[in-house]
């Protein structure tokens, strides 16, 4: 597919001045699939479910480091995980070469946003990434229901390359040679048309921060883009969260060998929810106890439990 790069800022990602931003390859990149591989990116949103969703997929599929981002514009710091201490903002692949996890782990400066997308928007383009599937959360007050269910949000260019590999015909099987130039610049979708049809409700939403940024990056760059969203509790852990979104991405994705079993995480957020119920009933039993009391007086209104 040709595609057109376009740039948010005006400054090149790879320039030298004091606040460069560039991804620096660690690994070997040639195992890539030229126009097959997806992007999964995820970053610290409401409930941490995009990065929770992410390191889990990175861990199932036996992921490997492959590049990480540097930039003045991400908050100074390493994570310190399996064992080693890595940069913050970080670049995976598969062994098969067709999946690629961008996870962002520190906040990023508002003002340099445009920057660190131009850089990822270079490395996507240069490594012929086909599609781009972003994990992330909507912001709740309380716990979240039960019942709570991920939407899909995808881009017009995503549905019609599902529609391309959905379309069979007698008169395409006698035209091979025009079926094939035509999947030159229309390549087959990854992801599974029908589960954009069942969660094509017709939304008006704003998705911002840098998870909206990326997807305005991948339109502006004609790279077929989809957001999954889940309803999760800002400031909370929610690894039940995260296992939505991953059971979605398993009905999304075609290839099921890309499909990831959840229960390990189904089961952390259970317990992570039965504990904050007992955390919050223990809280207004405590408020309730001491509000009637005038030894208390209004330090009662201003306790709170650590768990």
């Amino acid at each position: 597919m040709s595609r057109l790069r376009t740039k948010f800022s005006r400054n090149t990602t790879t320039s030298s001045s004091p606040t460069s931003t560039k991804i620096i390859t660690i690994a070997d990149l040639n195992n890539l699939k030229k126009d097959k591989t997806i992007l999964i990116a995820g970053f610290p949103g409401p409930g941490l479910v995009g990065s929770i969703s992410t390191s889990y997929i990175i861990d199932k599929l036996e992921m490997y480091q492959i590049a990480f981002v540097e930039s003045h514009y991400i908050s100074p710091g390493v994570i310190f995980i399996d064992g080693k201490l890595r940069h913050p903002f970080r670049l995976y692949a598969n062994k098969q070469g067709n999946v690629c996890v961008l996870v962002c782990e520190a906040p990023i400066m508002l003002d340099g946003t445009h920057f660190v997308l131009d850089a990822v928007m270079d490395w996507a383009i240069k490594n012929s990434i086909e599609e781009v599937m972003v994990l992330d959360g909507i912001p709740v007050q309380g716990i979240p229901d039960s019942d709570r269910k991920p939407v899909i949000l995808a881009s017009e260019n995503m549905e019609k390359n599902n529609r391309k590999e959905i379309i069979v015909s007698d008169q395409q099987k006698e035209n091979d040679e025009m079926q094939s130039s035509d999947k030159e610049t229309n390549s087959q979708s990854n992801f599974n048309r029908s589960a954009i049809e069942d969660s094509s409700k017709k939304y008006t939403t704003f998705i911002g921060g840098i998870a909206g940024g990326l997807l305005s990056a991948c339109l502006s760059n004609q790279i077929p883009c989809a957001a999954i969203l889940i309803p999760s509790s800002s400031g909370i852990p929610d690894p039940e969260g995260a296992s939505l979104l991953i059971e979605t991405f398993n009905n999304f994705i075609s290839d099921d060998d890309l499909k990831i079993e959840t229960t390990q995480l189904k089961e952390q957020g259970q317990k992570l929810k039965r504990q904050l119920e007992q955390i919050i009933k223990a809280e207004q039993e405590q408020r309730t106890a001491g509000s009637g009391g005038q030894e208390e007086g209004n330090i009662s209104n201003h306790r709170f439990m650590y768990g």
